[in-house]
């Protein structure tokens, strides 16, 4: 029996961080091939520049997403590619032999500056983009070496949160969630810290936007900030999340890893 396909006005992803070994890229291939969409937007950190200059890691699955999106393209699906901070260096596909040429084709609109508009079907006008450039950190003289050395701090992280989870399988132990665990409390630190999303609400304001819709720290939530709703797609490393607006209008936060489809939360306007 084929699973049931789920279908949507637009769907927004992001920072799938492909290239890097916390990319759920198996489970991002399940939710693409089971959910389609008028729109298909790609929030930036599609795939994971920083990593692969580093150590180059691309599993067959990473290709498979990139099958999938291409494949979406090609059938009619708009798909919109908007670059993030990690999207850097992304020739280094190309020097392993990866067609970037076709990566490129994807996008009826790549754009290095990472914003767009769009417009709901509930009629407001939303700013969209990745995010990093609202980002303090980002923006500092020193930013990008203290995210280069939190990307290595995490890759640390990373082996032994596969080490322990190894030995609790074995034990028919619960799965841990070291890493997740880790970049919500760091993320959320950051965010009160470098106030992120004020910043971002803040231009959203200026600009005469009703809404943003963004990516870059990794938390899936919908919340009125000033009168200004705010969306964050989440993540496919920790949450496996996307923004997703129906047909009637009303937008939706799907929490892929955790409910299975379900919703974590919701907004109608």
């Amino acid at each position: 029996m084929s699973a049931e396909i789920a279908t949507y006005k637009s769907v927004f992803i992001s920072d799938t961080h492909l290239g890097s070994r916390g990319s759920n890229a198996k489970h991002l291939n399940i939710f693409l091939d089971t959910h389609t969409s008028d729109n298909l937007f790609l929030v930036g950190d599609i795939i994971d520049g920083w990593r692969l200059e580093k150590t180059f890691y691309w599993p067959e699955d990473h290709s498979k997403t990139i099958e999938h999106l291409l494949n979406k393209s090609r059938n009619g699906t708009h798909v919109y590619y908007l670059l993030g901070n990690h999207d850097e260096s992304v020739q280094t596909l190309d020097e392993r032999g990866v067609d970037i040429e076709e990566i490129s084709m994807l996008s009826d609109s790549i754009d290095f500056n990472a914003t767009m508009d769009y417009l709901g079907i509930d009629g407001n006008k939303y700013l969209v983009c990745h995010g990093d450039m609202f980002d303090t950190l980002m923006t500092s003289n020193n930013g990008r070496r203290i995210m280069l050395l939190g990307t290595v701090a995490y890759d640390v992280l990373l082996h032994f949160h596969n080490f322990v989870n190894g030995i609790s399988a074995k034990l028919r132990l619960p799965y841990v969630n070291l890493t997740g665990f880790a970049k919500r409390q760091t993320k959320s630190i950051c965010n009160k810290l470098l106030k992120f999303e004020n910043r971002l609400i803040q231009h959203a304001n200026i600009e005469k936007y009703d809404g943003v819709i963004c990516g870059h720290i990794h938390t899936p939530e919908i919340k009125n900030i000033d009168n200004t709703i705010y969306m964050n797609c989440g993540d496919w490393v920790e949450n496996c999340s996307a923004l997703v607006e129906h047909l009637d209008g009303k937008w939706e936060i799907l929490d892929w890893g955790k409910s299975n489809r379900k919703s974590k939360t919701s907004i109608n306007n």
